[in-house]
């Protein structure tokens, strides 16, 4: 393996030249009469980007509730992706994105547009001409062209840097040091093992030259049960109740082996068998009714909401799991940040910042 990584050490490097030089030749764009907010990685891979980017739309929906939001993402393998397009609802995540398509469900009046040109698409789409408005860019770290306000860098505990080493060796997509050119790091997905670990972390990112604020985050993950029969009606269920329960875990995200740990500690059950897929999985036909085949008699099927938006379009699927009794269970992952007033008063701050620049009076 070492000598796999000296061969090839040469390809980090030119791409690490290769990506300095497409972003110095960038120069942002300012979106007019907005609020910029980028949420991004430093790595590839899954770090939480999506329920973070859902607590911070909680937080300024109640704090500042005269704001619009928009939700700007690429709809990473969308079929709109290209052209760029407002999503209507959040029914067609073949169309859009299964992450926009959740945003979309989840929050109905934020408006979500996508688009591999994420400033050509704002500028068609957008439809929001208050000044009160609040652009939250999903995955914009390396997205330069585009000016932001503030830019959050999200670091899965489990492991922030991988090996250490950029694509295509490692797992970064740019050094560690970069991300000094972010506004604030936060460590997602922490449990009490990775907080022996954090201070080890932490001590690279010094040694590399990055002194921004930090902040730390969990998942509370709550279990809802789908009524296939109830126009697929969502109801808590009482886990307390039923912990000799068995499960069969499908999932297709960033980091299914988190998603895992955080349905054992949820269901407070070891009796989950799991199937695993890639990254943004596209659920066939074919590939859905087989896995019906491989839910034994008892077992409930448990998936996240990322995964159900898409399922649940395939009719012959869903009517499988009808007519063959299976319950479906939905893991429902929110963010907790340790430091929550600490990040509450940043944000805050961040909107005082941007009403004495524009000057608006806030609504609260």
């Amino acid at each position: 393996m070492k000598i796999f990584l000296y061969l090839f050490y040469p390809l980090s490097w030119i791409y690490r030249f290769l990506f300095w030089w497409s972003q110095s030749r960038i120069l942002p764009f300012h979106l007019p009469n907005v609020l910029v907010i980028s949420v991004g990685n430093l790595t590839v891979g899954g770090t939480g980007k999506t329920p973070f980017v859902q607590y911070l739309v909680r937080y300024f929906q109640k704090k500042y509730p005269s704001y619009a939001i928009t939700i700007l993402s690429r709809g990473y393998k969308a079929e709109k992706t290209k052209e760029g397009a407002i999503l209507p609802s959040g029914n067609e995540p073949q169309l859009y994105g299964d992450e926009p398509s959740q945003h979309k469900e989840m929050f109905p009046d934020v408006q979500v547009i996508i688009g591999r040109d994420r400033k050509k698409s704002f500028l068609l789409y957008n439809k929001i001409q208050s000044k009160k408005h609040i652009v939250i860019l999903d995955d914009g770290f390396q997205h330069k062209q585009l000016y932001r306000d503030f830019d959050f860098v999200l670091l899965d505990a489990n492991s922030p840097f991988g090996n250490g080493l950029t694509l295509p060796l490692g797992f970064l997509r740019e050094p560690i040091g970069h991300s000094k050119r972010a506004n604030a790091i936060v460590f997602t997905k922490l449990t009490l093992q990775h907080k022996q670990r954090l201070d080890r972390y932490k001590k690279v990112l010094i040694q590399n030259d990055v002194t921004i604020p930090i902040f730390h985050s969990s998942f509370q993950a709550t279990v809802k049960e789908v009524l296939l029969n109830q126009n697929f009606i969502q109801e808590p269920f009482p886990l307390h109740s039923n912990l000799n329960l068995k499960y069969f875990l499908i999932t297709g995200v960033g980091n299914p082996k988190n998603v895992y740990e955080t349905a054992k500690s949820t269901l407070l059950s070891e009796s989950i068998r799991t199937k695993f897929f890639p990254d943004h999985f596209e659920y066939a036909t074919s590939s859905l009714l087989s896995l019906l085949n491989e839910i034994q008699t008892s077992e409930i099927l448990i998936t996240t909401e990322k995964d159900w938006i898409k399922m649940r379009k395939d009719t012959s699927f869903t009517g499988e799991l009808v007519r063959r009794n299976i319950r479906v269970f939905l893991l429902l992952i929110q963010v907790s940040i340790e430091e929550d007033e600490e990040m509450k008063s940043m944000l805050a701050g961040l909107v005082s910042t941007y009403e004495s620049k524009t000057g608006q009076v806030s609504g609260t």
